[in-house]
């Protein structure tokens, strides 16, 4: 039953109560599930003392922990290897369906790590750029030379057909050329016979035409003259009778102009004499009262318009001087408001700064004050020394001495094992360089290596026309021995 019981993922005590004395810390982590059910149990109590192998863990001997582990161990081995001997067929179907499923994932992953750093090395590494630019290089001159090669073949080919075709052509255009040549000769025979005929009969028929034409024209240029003999006298004579009736309407004329004259003297004569000025018009009284009150009438409107814009031009000034008073006024209180403010500012500034040196002052004069206190107090309280000023000089620089001798010791010490360590550090580092430096060998070996092998693969996927194609100066020699090719 608990063979094929799968417990849930949770956290629980191992092989015995202590998890942090247990080869399995968790159940999930279990060989296989409920491992309890399958161990030995334990005694349990003061059993210790007579079966030493079989007593817990965390009050054995190191001889005895080593063969409860190797016991506890072993019989974890047996239970597993049964358990995965005698398996379902479903769950070795599953494990052997995980197992490839997991091979084919991992060589998934490992074709496609090795197809990127394959494709890295074609586009980085420059000999195998280069290799694949010749290749396509050799292809698409290839390609060029072999649809040259297949177009001149087919223009030879058209030329061909096309020569006998035009050769073809010329025979049957010649042929038609003669034929429209023996045409054109006859047609050219028939063509003069029967324009001889045509011009004989028109001149003969010009000749009698003209002839006709001749006559009609001398009976024409009779007919003309009589019609125009006529109609000259006819007009002669209509000239006479619209004169005489000219002359007649002129003298009427003349005779009405001088009876009007007469009548317009005798009229003038009962009038009284005017101006030219005075005859343009009427000039009564009543009209220059009229015309008088219209131009005092004018003059009023216009005076009382000047008034009406004097005023409104007296009141915008007013108004504009008015505003110019008001800006000047806000102006000069802001400038007075600014200017306050500033020397508050000033007042407040030099204020703080005397009570900053007043403080300074009182606190010098209290330091000093202490110290002068001290100084008086150490006098006070010094205590004699019965030596000399000469010994207590000559002990001083006695220990200057030997403190300076202490401090260059000291100093040289430092010095050698500074010059030590940068010895050591100086061999590190080129140690640490030569290894830098070959490891950038190894690697640029396996990658040159490597770019061979890619080399060698796309040159045997080429074809001999393209191998034989590429230029020699971009093979190596192994690849040119390899695929024997000519220099």
């Amino acid at each position: 039953m608990h063979a094929h019981h799968s417990e849930k993922e949770r956290v629980v005590y191992g092989v015995w109560d202590n998890p942090g004395v247990s080869i399995f810390a968790t159940a999930a982590q279990e060989p296989v599930p409920n491992m309890l059910s399958h161990l030995k149990p334990l005694p349990k109590g003061d059993d210790c003392d007579l079966d030493k192998d079989a007593c817990r863990l965390m009050s054995q001997s190191s001889v005895a922990e080593n063969s409860l582990f190797r016991l506890v161990k072993f019989q974890v081995e047996e239970v597993a290897a049964e358990r995965n001997n005698n398996k379902h067929p479903r769950q070795s179907q599953e494990r052997t369906d995980s197992d490839i499923t997991l091979g084919l994932a991992s060589e998934l992953a490992r074709q496609q790590v090795e197809a990127s750093r394959c494709l890295q090395l074609h586009r980085n590494v420059p000999s195998l750029r280069d290799l694949e630019m010749e290749v396509a290089r050799a292809h698409t001159a290839l390609s060029v030379k072999t649809k040259i090669m297949t177009n001149v073949k087919q223009t030879l080919e058209d030329r061909q057909r096309e020569r006998v075709e035009a050769l073809a052509q010329q025979r049957a255009v010649e042929q038609e050329q003669l034929e429209e040549k023996r045409r054109r000769v006859q047609k050219a025979a028939a063509f003069r016979r029967d324009l001889m005929t045509q011009i004989s009969e028109a001149r003969t028929q010009r000749l009698k035409n003209q002839q006709q034409a001749i006559e009609a024209g001398r009976l024409e240029l009779r007919e003309c003259r009589t019609k125009i003999e006529q109609d000259n006298l006819k007009e002669a004579i209509n000239k006479r009778e619209q004169r005489k009736v000219l002359l007649e309407s002129l003298d009427q004329s003349a005779a009405m102009l001088r009876q009007t004259r007469e009548a317009y003297s005798q009229a003038q004569r009962n009038k009284p004499e005017r101006g030219i000025l005075d005859a343009l018009g009427p000039v009564t009284a009543a009209y220059v009262s009229k015309t008088r009150k219209r131009h005092l009438a004018a003059i009023e409107a216009r005076d009382i318009n000047a008034a009406r814009l004097g005023f409104q031009l007296s009141q915008i000034r007013h108004d504009l001087e008015s505003r110019d008073q008001l800006i000047t006024n806000l102006l000069i209180r802001e400038f007075k408001a600014k200017e306050n403010a500033m020397v508050l500012e000033q007042a407040r500034t030099k204020m703080a700064r005397k009570v900053e040196i007043r403080e300074q002052l009182l606190s010098q004069r209290e330091e000093q004050k202490f110290f002068r206190d001290k100084a008086v107090q150490d006098a006070l309280f010094k205590p004699k020394d019965p030596m000399c000023f000469g010994e207590r000089q000559y002990r001083m620089q006695v220990a200057q001495r030997e403190n300076t001798r202490n401090l260059d010791v000291q100093c040289y010490k430092d010095m050698a094992d500074m010059v030590v360590e940068g010895k050591r550090r100086r061999i590190a580092a080129a140690q640490e360089v030569r290894d830098i430096v070959q490891a950038v060998d190894d690697v640029q070996t396996r990658q040159d290596e490597f770019v061979a092998s890619e080399r060698m693969k796309l040159l045997s996927k080429q074809p001999a026309e393209v191998l034989s194609a590429l230029k020699k100066s971009i093979l190596t020699e192994e690849e040119i021995k390899t695929f024997n090719l000519k220099k």
